[in-house]
């Protein structure tokens, strides 16, 4: 995350799946100092950019893809339908987890 340019102080949200990486992310955010709000993977565009506003979220960490049963969620591009007109996002850090685009 420092690579990205994320440093204490910077929020940043994190929507992901339930899997190890969502962890990693939070333990990361705690040790840079940034402060992270993590948003439920099911939620619409629409509360997403919803809670992107709210927050002034800086940087946002993604997958490209996420499985529920045997149904794909489409993680980044609903992600990518949340940014349109969002100001304060200067980066979106992809997981590669299905290889969707």
């Amino acid at each position: 995350m420092r690579n990205n340019g994320v440093k204490k102080g910077d929020r940043v949200c994190i929507y992901m799946g339930m899997i190890p990486e969502l962890v990693v992310a939070v333990l990361g955010c705690a040790r840079i100092g940034a402060i992270h709000s993590v948003i439920f993977g099911g939620f619409s565009a629409q509360s997403i950019a919803d809670r992107l506003y709210d927050a002034e979220a800086e940087y946002i960490i993604t997958c490209d893809g996420a499985f529920r049963g045997a149904k794909d969620i489409p993680l980044k591009s609903i992600i990518d339908d949340a940014l349109i007109g969002n100001r304060t996002v200067k980066r979106v850090i992809v997981h590669t987890r299905t290889r969707t685009p």
